[in-house]
Formats: structure tokens, sequence, C-alpha cells
């Protein structure tokens, strides 16, 4: 399976999108794996970049997405913003690493975490060509990214067992849409695997 990424493993980076405090289940059971695979971005000095979706004001930076979700969006700066507190100790490197190298993009308004946030010049400055992706929602804020990086040039790496949404159904229909021109769908042991080439 190692042969399904064909990209260089040099210039990549992580995206780990949305995972916020939240009492769904689904997000719960991902967390090994995410941070699995931060903990071996860390280790290889890959850039990881968190976002966290929220909204100062919904009738200024809503937009389709506030209207889509009314009260449902996430509030910026409230508890539900916050990253997952099982991931906090990850989002930093230690002190013997550099940090430089871990980025939170906290205006993320839009499921693409491309739009009106940071993200595009970072990864332009730093050289990056290949994006892995996890985190949360597989059909929305994952899958309008990926599609958005593919758009902009980037090679898709889509982790599928380190994204998760409501359900397997809507699941199983981004891997298999992504998996058809987009990304390259693999597991965290596969993702792993191959950044040992490094």
């Amino acid at each position: 399976m190692l042969n399904s990424i064909p990209y260089d493993s040099k210039n990549v980076a992580l995206l780990v999108i949305d995972m916020q405090e939240t009492p769904r289940r689904e997000v719960i059971d991902i967390i090994p794996k995410v941070q699995s695979i931060v903990k071996t971005c860390h280790e290889k000095n890959i850039p990881v970049f968190w976002t966290q979706h929220g909204h100062r004001n919904l009738e200024f930076d809503g937009g389709a997405v506030g209207r889509w979700w009314g009260d449902r969006n996430i509030k910026w700066g409230s508890e539900e913003w916050k990253i997952l507190r099982e991931l906090q100790p990850f989002v930093s490197r230690s002190p013997t690493s550099l940090d430089i190298l871990d980025f939170v993009i906290k205006n993320k308004t839009r499921y693409d975490a491309f739009h009106n946030t940071e993200l595009s010049s970072l990864l332009i400055s730093l050289g990056i060509k290949t994006l892995i992706i996890s985190g949360i929602e597989t059909n929305l804020c994952c899958e309008s990214t990926a599609r958005r990086g593919f758009d902009q040039d980037y090679n898709i790496v889509f982790l599928k067992d380190a994204t998760t949404t409501e359900n397997e159904e809507m699941h199983e229909a981004t891997l298999l849409n992504l998996g058809y021109g987009v990304a390259k769908i693999a597991t965290v042991v596969e993702v792993i695997e191959w950044l040992d080439k490094r």
C-alpha cells in the first residue's frame, strides 16, 4: 500500500482541521490516530497546522455557513472553540524543538481552511508541496480544504482513519469521491511508513 502515495515525502505539512471541544463520539474515536500522526510529524520536523473554526459575529463573518447552521455555529473564544484537551499537549512542541513549525489558525470561518486565512501564505513561505489532511468534518471542512488545496496545485494525502464526520455513509462517500481525482487516501500507519522515507 505504501506505493499508493507517489509524492516526495519532503516539503510536506500536516493539517489538523477543527479538532475542537465537542461531546460527539466520532471525534473522540479518532483522537489517538491524530495524536500519532502529529507526534510523527513533530519528530520529523514536519510543519503542523491546527485550525479552529469559529465566528465572532455571524452577521458579519458567518456568510452561507452562518445562515445554514444558525445557532449551531461555534462562537469564537468559547469553550467548544478550544482545541480538544487531549490534543493540547501536542499543539506546541517541546522546548527542545522548533516551535515555529507549529501554527494555529484561529480565523477560520468557512469549511475551506484557505478562505480568508493565512494558511496559503504560510504554506508558500515554507515551500510546501504536499498536504496531509486530518480532522473533522470529513465531508465538509476536510473535503472542502482538500479540494481547494488540490486546485492550488498541492498534492493531497487524505487520512481515512484520522478524519471523521457524523456517519460512516458520508465519510465513505467523501473518500470515494476524493480518491477518484483529488487525493491519495491512506491510513495513518501508511503515511507514517511513507514519511519514514524522508
